[in-house]
């Protein structure tokens, strides 16, 4: 196993990045009654949104 991580699995590691933004922000909105952790899982939103088009963008042969 390497330490290089290729393009296909640098997207799916921002893809899980933003699952896992978007699941502690509603989870600490739901906990602390607080409507402000509600952005880190809109940040969460997005940044899963960028992992998808990079992923989409490797599987379509963009990246190399």
């Amino acid at each position: 196993m390497s330490a290089h991580l290729d393009p296909q699995r640098g997207a799916m590691v921002v893809v899980f990045v933003g699952i896992a933004l978007i699941l502690t922000g509603s989870g600490l909105a739901s906990l602390m009654d607080d409507s402000s952790w509600r952005w880190l899982g809109t940040v969460g939103v997005l940044v899963q949104v960028v992992g998808w088009i990079r992923y989409s963008r490797v599987r379509r042969g963009g990246v190399r």
